[in-house]
């Protein structure tokens, strides 16, 4: 089971990090309100572009907030909710605002250059009895898609709450099987809850090497009320010399001995798609030579002041805030590669993955006090070299089994989950999302996803057909 490391982590948190830059701040406000005492919801989390939710949030602990609003990025939306059992609002005075037939601002241009999808995100601020104004920029986050997909995925219903276009599989998680509770919710998918991928199993067969869960609106963790970030769980690895044991624990899921790992992903979001699949490998490769980043929380991601990249690599916090990691210039200098970027898989982990011979990994650099007072021509006090040669004895050997017959068409199971029924814009957009993993292209702009295919330099394909 891996985790994301800890600067990962951080960065999801703060809305910087490459992988999930997706939600920007709106208007600035006087005071932080604690995300701990306030949770929001959208109802449904997914609409067609123009159409309407009911918004509600939830204040928790304080008995002091008189006034509720929730504004989008540009402020094209600010949206007034009520606690005073008026516009939708069921209960006066029980703290839960609320805003019925609310309608989301929404370009279709916007969401035709992107692929047909998009989000909502509204912003809290709040109003205390003593006149103070505060606010946070977390998020709630609403499913937008464009109206020109309706009619396009044909739904096939299994029964007993489950059901399938050609792109996606979908779960009413009416008995609280796959998560506890909604939107409040305890995550272990995958873990220690193999309900979801059973129940794909029940249906479907044993033909998936990934199966990823998503929820169908924004889960929150109980206590802090924050979304629970993205991860994987290994579920089985029959390849030697890459760092990872052996194992299978295909049974717990439900698969017949294919399923290689679950991936669990936040409500619409893919940025770090191919930072959780390539889990499935790794990184525990060359973790006696200093590869990996030191710490419980860090040990499956490549250490920070290394130069190898691409969708494992820790960050590397600079003295002046900057975060990043390195570049090697091939000449004993190395350039700063910022968070932001979009990047494709490092050779070292094509090689993890079977898709490169070792011949084409490049050495590592490990640097040591790296002064980055020019970041296109970094130095260092100094400089450790690994190579691929060395790797490869420190595991015990190459990679078994070795390219080029190794596999590299891999299909996929999206399956989505929620508490109540799928309606035609939720079916549409989830399958739509789905669909944009098997993309050929490059990264879209003002997208964080590297598509698998243009991520592994078109060495792999990814199939998400059911």
């Amino acid at each position: 089971m891996r985790f994301l490391s800890v600067a990962l982590f951080l960065l999801l948190g703060l809305g910087l990090g490459a992988r999930n830059a997706r939600v920007e701040a709106a208007a600035p406000f006087q005071e932080e309100f604690p995300q701990s005492q306030a949770w929001a919801r959208a109802t449904p989390s997914v609409v067609w572009c123009g159409d309407r939710a009911t918004l509600e949030v939830h204040i928790v602990g304080r008995s002091d907030v008189v006034g509720v609003q929730l504004t989008n990025r540009g402020e094209t939306d600010r949206f007034t909710l009520y606690d005073d059992g008026t516009h939708g609002d069921p209960v006066a005075g029980d703290g839960v605002f609320t805003l019925a037939d609310a309608q989301l601002y929404c370009d279709p241009r916007r969401l035709e250059a992107s692929g047909g999808t998009g989000l909502w995100v509204g912003f809290l601020r709040v109003r205390l009895r003593d006149g103070r104004e505060l606010g946070n920029n977390y998020g709630l986050q609403v499913g937008l898609v464009h109206p020109r997909y309706r009619g396009t995925f044909q739904v096939h219903d299994f029964g007993q709450g489950l059901s399938a276009t050609a792109y996606a599989f979908f779960i009413q998680d009416a008995h609280h099987e796959v998560f506890d509770h909604y939107p409040v919710a305890t995550v272990y998918c995958g873990k220690s809850n193999f309900a979801a991928y059973r129940k794909l199993y029940s249906v479907l067969p044993d033909a998936f090497d990934f199966a990823v869960v998503m929820p169908g609106e924004q889960l929150v963790r109980p206590g802090d009320f924050a979304e629970n970030v993205p991860y994987e769980v290994g579920v089985s690895n029959q390849v030697r010399h890459i760092g990872m044991p052996i194992f299978d624990h295909t049974a717990r899921f439900g698969s017949a001995g294919r399923l290689k790992a679950a991936i669990y992903l936040s409500f619409a979001s893919l940025d770090i798609f191919d930072h959780e699949i390539a889990h499935t490998w790794g990184a525990g490769l060359g973790a006696d030579l200093g590869l990996i980043q030191e710490g419980k929380a860090g040990r499956f991601h490549w250490n920070a002041l290394s130069d190898i990249g691409g969708q494992l690599g820790a960050y590397y916090f600079a003295p002046n805030g900057e975060v990043g990691h390195f570049a090697y210039n091939g000449d004993d200098t190395w350039r700063w590669v910022p968070n932001t970027t979009v990047e494709p898989y490092a050779p070292l982990e094509l090689y993890m993955m079977g898709l490169i011979p070792p011949e084409e990994v490049p050495p590592v650099h490990i640097l040591q006090d790296p002064d980055l007072s020019d970041p296109e021509h970094i130095t260092a006090a100094a400089v450790r070299t690994v190579t691929i040669e060395e790797i490869m004895a420190a595991e015990g050997g190459p990679r078994e089994p070795a390219y080029p017959n190794t596999p590299r068409a891999f299909n996929l199971a999206f399956i989505v989950v929620q508490e109540g029924p799928f309606d035609e814009a939720a079916y549409a957009f989830f399958s739509l999302l789905s669909q944009r993993l098997t993309s050929h292209e490059p990264p879209q702009p003002h997208s964080s996803l590297a598509p698998f295919y243009w991520a592994t330099g078109g060495r792999a394909t990814l199939d998400t057909r059911l």
